[in-house]
């Protein structure tokens, strides 16, 4: 899908504040006092996966947050940062190469000096064994192990903050230490959400990156239904992670047609899309790019796919994003994590890739209606037509009108340094890799966003990286398509 200027919605950006307590851009409503002995601070949240090789295939690694606290250094209470909704869920293997917005406070936390970051936090991670060099899953061995809330897993750091200073905050969850993973059988024995540096802080903005003088972090691929749309702002009402109100500026990208159906479209209240964002250290959002996903509400669910099919009608995935449609929703039963057993209908429309405006790669994918040309490893997502929730050990399953390409995570070491492109190896298991992938970036508008680096020439043999990227298959080249690579 081309991605051009957003011509008809380019106006003079409207400043609107993250909100300290109903999501971004509202009216702040509760502990909103302001004055000269208060700061501000700006919180996001990211994940560092397993060191490649990983020892096994993480497919998804959901949490909900319901509390993030700050102690001061001084003794006393705690301060505690309102979250962007009351319960925060959100697949943590996206977070490998993303960063979600989680809260924030404007103007109200005290200046001082902090000591501690508390996080109280349930997980439920899903994996699966390979057979070495075969792509997918083996057949029946997807599995899940849970934990849920009880001690909150801290981090003891030092962050001084200043009367009136507008300070970030990036919260990273560390897979090498929540899971305790027996490399020979491939499975996760264990999470502990308290253990050492479970969760540890990296002040924003990145020593290195690609954002721009007053931007904090980058905040991407926030899909959701958008309930107000302007010619200066969009607000877009996620599933399981509050909303967020992004401006449009004159650098804005966005696409002529919606991904589902592959047709012309516009913004406007209710359809679905798809924002990059950045995150401002004065509290606002500005806009990257817009992709819209439907013209009108509609039940959809990402994943990714698990399987290498030999049939034509289906396939399997795990679900790492869902939106339901805003009135006559099918598929309230389905929850981050969960295995979905996927049939194509009789009438599937002919698949697309989302490329947002990067290069692609001719492959068999784009334009069939097979599941024989969906692999283990790519990102997908789904318009549902029918769907029946999972039931103890039975999977979900879902019938699908349509189907597109969208951004695997993918972790791994950098075998080869930029020329133009660079080589990935180490990824999965289930990817089946036994050699290296070429991964090429966007040079153009939109290009490749960079966490940790400053230029992709900084990007070096050996680094331990995540991307965010479209996924061909091991036989293309090159095989993925970064919109993201950050330094572990």
């Amino acid at each position: 899908m081309n991605s051009n200027k957003w011509i008809g919605l380019i106006a003079l950006a409207a400043s609107f504040t993250l909100t300290s307590c109903s999501g971004v851009g509202d009216t702040c409503k509760v502990n909103c006092g302001g004055g000269s002995g208060n700061a501000s601070l700006n919180v996001t949240l990211a994940a560092e996966p397993l060191v490649p090789p990983p020892g096994t295939s993480i497919l998804s690694f959901a949490v909900v947050i319901n509390s993030v606290s700050l102690t001061p250094s001084s003794g006393g209470s705690d301060v505690s940062i309102p979250l962007n909704t009351s319960t925060f869920g959100v697949d943590l293997m996206r977070l490998t190469s993303d960063s979600a917005y989680l809260g924030q406070y404007i103007n109200s936390v005290p200046a001082g000096t902090y000591n501690q970051l508390s996080v109280n936090m349930s997980a439920v991670v899903t994996y699966c064994v390979a057979t070495s060099g075969t792509p997918g899953c083996n057949t029946g061995s997807i599995a899940q192990i849970s934990k849920s809330f009880a001690t909150p897993a801290t981090s003891n750091f030092s962050l001084s903050l200043a009367a009136n200073q507008q300070a970030g905050l990036r919260v990273v969850v560390n897979f090498a230490n929540a899971l305790t993973v027996n490399s020979t059988t491939q499975a996760v024995t264990g999470v502990s959400l308290t253990a050492n540096n479970v969760i540890t802080t990296v002040t924003l903005p990145p020593s290195a990156s690609t954002l721009s003088t007053g931007q904090l972090d980058y905040v991407e691929d926030v899909t959701g239904v958008v309930t107000a749309e302007s010619a200066s702002s969009v607000t877009l009402q996620t599933a399981t992670r509050g909303s967020i109100t992004s401006t449009i500026n004159g650098s804005t990208i966005g696409s002529p047609n919606c991904v589902i159906g592959n047709q012309v479209c516009s913004p406007t209240v209710g359809q679905v899309a798809s924002i990059d964002a950045t995150l401002n250290s004065d509290g606002t959002s500005t806009m990257l790019e817009f992709d819209p996903l439907t013209t009108t509400s509609e039940d959809l669910i990402e994943g990714i796919v698990t399987s290498s099919n030999t049939s034509t009608t289906q396939f399997q995935l795990v679900a790492n994003d869902y939106i339901p449609a805003s009135s006559g929703s099918i598929i309230s039963g389905i929850n981050l994590g969960d295995t979905v057993n996927v049939t194509l209908s009789a009438g599937v429309l002919p698949y697309v890739i989302d490329s947002k405006g990067l290069p692609v790669v001719t492959t068999s994918f784009s334009g069939s209606t097979s599941a024989t040309d969906i692999l283990p490893g790519q990102t997908v997502l789904l318009h549902i037509t029918s769907f029946t929730a999972r039931s103890g050990n039975t999977p979900a399953s879902a019938t699908v009108d349509a189907l597109a390409l969208r951004f695997s995570r993918v972790p791994g070491y950098v075998s080869a340094a930029p020329s133009p492109y660079f080589s990935l190896q180490s990824l999965p298991p289930f990817f089946g890799q036994t050699g290296t992938n070429q991964v090429q970036f966007g040079t153009g508008s939109p290009s490749t966003y960079l966490d940790g680096y400053s230029s992709t020439g900084a990007i070096s043999v050996g680094d331990n990286v995540s991307i965010r990227a479209l996924y061909f298959g091991l036989n293309s080249t090159p095989s993925f398509t970064a919109a993201k690579v950050r330094k572990n």
